[in-house]
């Protein structure tokens, strides 16, 4: 049964990281939180106790979960205790995607928590009413609540601390997912991490062990290299037999209190019984056989019986008790080996079950990172995603005067497909105009912006080539019916051009101007492709070719 884990959090998260155990079915988890003083100074939140604490009656270990302490490079005291590093306490409930994102657009992230004691963190900081307002709205431009959804009253507090600031507000709904993806990953790491230390400690102890009788039996040293059981075993066969003279040495393999497996020279049949009933009889590690010409001897480590060896048919029977006294000096020496052969596979597994939970939750994390990113219908990126890689897009353009068009694109008559044929046709059609569009050109940034439009930004592409583009796709579109499970569907699509251009300020104002070249292109007939500010020039009421169905 796994250690319980005792996990160190910030009394704002306390409520949050609860949640998302529960979630995750982690029974063996203990939840410890440590005081939050979130103020101004360096080194934010006290986390002497929570580092340099041993973890309580009961636990195995200690993990602390803290981003906000100006000394997270030192060592713990207690080995059992460790640490899992955040560049903020806020990165437990999102990426850097979207935090960078939110605080580069002037936002002051708060959680749920945190918005609690407000109050309390201002008068930490030494702010008043007036100083507070003056820091905040110098600082920042927004109140953000990053909402997990676990806190019904955090919106509440979030609008009252906005009033008192006089700032806006708003809440951002993360959800828990991000947070239960990194409470697996840290928790998976820190029991493979303490079975690792677990099994290290075993095999150094093993290894003083041996190092202690060496010097004694120069035969034994080769006991230590030996990490196979069976060859450890074959091993110790050879020793007995070499050290007593006899070659008829029975090695029983032992696991909880049974005889597991037999290894002979030439096996009897009463051997099994006889060794079982041996070990269950054994109180002082060995026991003489009713002939008096041999013993049965206990290989043991730590309490641990490893396994059972019957020396029989002693070729110089006076001697008994010298073989045994012989034997019963080796044996722990023996058991160490056994132990060392069964710690070395422990820690195989290990490192092999470290590996497994690496890559698993790397492609965990991939598989998240697509489904915030991507259209799940069309595969292609969603709005948040493109308004994303657009921004940065249209900064560098604008930055460094290069030219950059934006293509909407809107289905003709959409609704009339799904009322004819259904919405599940409806799917079959947008899922093949995404993959006909994308097929014209990949080096644009392709997504699904609404219900039946799409959007291609296009950078270093200037306003007649943009348009030559727009009409390539429009024909992509129209010459060919879309095949579905009712049968082909005849397909046509209105499309509208923004460039950057005279007035352009930003993103907002490039879709803006899209979308009213896109009205235009639909006020024309449809079926065509308008340039904002440009008289039309290309498909203006131009047919399709012979559409090929």
């Amino acid at each position: 049964m796994p250690e319980t884990l005792c996990l160190r959090v910030c009394s704002h998260f306390r409520r949050d990281v609860e949640t998302a155990l529960a979630g995750l079915g982690e029974q063996g988890v203990r939840v410890q939180a440590y005081p939050a003083v979130c103020t101004l100074r360096p080194g934010r939140c006290n986390l002497a106790a929570a580092r340099e604490n041993p973890p309580p009656e009961g636990c195995g270990g200690a993990l602390v979960l803290l981003g906000c302490d100006a000394e997270t490079h030192a060592a713990p005291l207690d080995p059992r205790v460790h640490l899992a590093k955040l560049d903020h306490c806020i990165h437990l409930l999102a990426g850097s995607d979207v935090l960078d994102l939110e605080t580069r657009a002037g936002a002051y992230l708060v959680t749920a928590g945190w918005i609690k004691q407000w109050r309390e963190h201002l008068r930490e900081m030494g702010f008043d009413r007036e100083t507070a307002g003056e820091f905040f709205r110098e600082c920042s431009r927004e109140l953000l609540l990053l909402d997990t959804g676990n806190d019904e009253h955090a919106f509440g507090e979030l609008e009252a601390m906005a009033r008192y600031l006089g700032l806006p507000c708003r809440s951002r709904y993360v959800g828990l997912d991000y947070l239960r993806l990194f409470l697996s990953g840290a928790i998976s790491k820190w029991r493979n991490l303490a079975a690792e230390a677990e099994t290290k400690e075993v095999l150094a102890q093993a290894n003083r062990k041996v190092a202690d009788y060496a010097m004694a039996f120069d035969l034994l040293v080769r006991l230590s290299h030996i990490t196979d059981e069976e060859a450890t075993i074959t091993a110790i066969q050879e020793l007995f037999a070499m050290l007593f003279g006899c070659t008829n040495l029975v090695y029983a393999q032992v696991e909880e209190g049974r005889v597991k497996e037999i290894f002979a020279a030439e096996e009897r049949p009463q051997d099994r019984l006889d060794l079982q009933q041996a070990l269950d009889a054994l109180h002082e590690g060995y026991l003489i056989m009713p002939s008096g010409n041999g013993f049965f001897l206990r290989i043991d480590y730590r309490d641990a019986v490893l396994g059972l060896i019957l020396v029989r048919e002693i070729p110089f029977p006076a001697y008994r008790d010298q073989y045994l006294n012989l034997g019963l000096a080796i044996s722990n020496l023996c058991g160490l080996a056994i132990s060392n052969a069964r710690a070395f596979v422990k820690l195989r597994e290990t490192e092999q079950s470290l590996r497994r939970e690496r890559d698993i939750n790397a492609r965990l994390f991939q598989q998240v990172r697509v489904l915030a990113d991507t259209d799940p219908l069309t595969a292609l990126l969603n709005r948040r995603r493109f308004s994303e890689l657009a921004e940065v897009e249209f900064a560098r353009a604008k930055r460094y005067f290069k030219p950059i068009a934006l293509i909407m694109l809107d289905i003709d008559h959409f609704k009339q497909v799904n009322d004819t044929y259904g919405h599940g046709v409806g799917d079959q059609v947008i899922k093949a105009i995404a993959e006909r569009l994308r097929a014209v050109r990949v080096s644009d940034i392709l997504a699904r912006y609404g219900g039946e439009e799409l959007v291609a930004l296009c950078p270093g592409t200037r306003a007649r080539e943009a348009e030559r583009l727009a009409e390539r796709l429009r024909l992509a579109l129209c010459e060919h019916d879309i095949e579905t499970t009712e049968g082909p569907i005849p397909i046509t699509a209105s499309i509208g051009v923004a460039t950057f251009e005279g007035g352009v300020e930003n993103l907002d104002d490039l879709v803006h101007r899209a979308d009213q070249a896109l009205y235009a292109a639909k006020s024309a007939g449809r079926n065509c492709v308008r340039v904002y500010g440009r008289a039309a020039d290309v498909s203006e009421h131009r047919p399709c070719r012979p559409r090929k169905t």
